[in-house]
């Protein structure tokens, strides 16, 4: 278990468990996101291996490399598949390196067949958390345009878009944490 307490995360169903991820979880890591970021009708089959491998290897390598800036959470059903994750790190934006630099939420997944049951809200809630031990006071992340129901739902707990060009397929969006 983490350094943390994932008392605010309590809400998750009971059939589930919120932890920091393993080397041990990187093959249904890989999968997961894989499979919720690039559907496999816009990309040809053999590919998949490829992009898999190197999914599971930047994973490996934050692990690795920067553990007190970094997290990458899981959700875990009771009979161990990996159904969930999110990852959050100490980010500086890359045309200004010099800025102070900020929370980042990234790759935000749940399989499709466990949606809709406040996993993500869950996995975002404990994020704040962390942020919180690293104390900052804003989280921010990016969200596809095209994705009205991540959109939502961050709206929902608290996101407002910081960054708003419609020509973008991405927007910014920042979430003020009071503690």
């Amino acid at each position: 278990m983490s350094r943390l307490n994932w008392d605010r995360a309590s809400t998750l169903p009971q059939d589930y468990r919120l932890r920091s991820a393993q080397p041990a979880d990187l093959s249904q890591l890989g999968e997961l996101l894989l499979t919720s970021f690039y559907p496999e009708r816009h990309f040809k089959r053999w590919l998949y291996p490829l992009m898999r491998l190197g999914i599971q290897e930047d994973i490996k390598r934050r692990l690795k490399n920067s553990p007190h800036q970094y997290e990458c959470l899981v959700v875990q059903t009771v009979g161990a598949a990996i159904v969930g994750t999110v990852e959050i790190s100490l980010r500086s934006q890359f045309w200004q390196p010099l800025q102070p630099r900020r929370p980042y939420i990234a790759n935000v997944a749940v399989d499709y067949r466990h949606r809709r049951r406040g996993i993500a809200q869950q996995m975002l809630i404990a994020c704040e958390a962390i942020v919180q031990t690293w104390g900052c006071r804003q989280l921010y992340l990016h969200v596809a345009t095209d994705n009205p129901s991540a959109l939502a739902l961050y709206q929902k707990i608290g996101y407002r878009v910081s960054d708003k060009s419609p020509w973008r397929r991405r927007q910014m969006m920042v979430k003020e944490l009071f503690f």
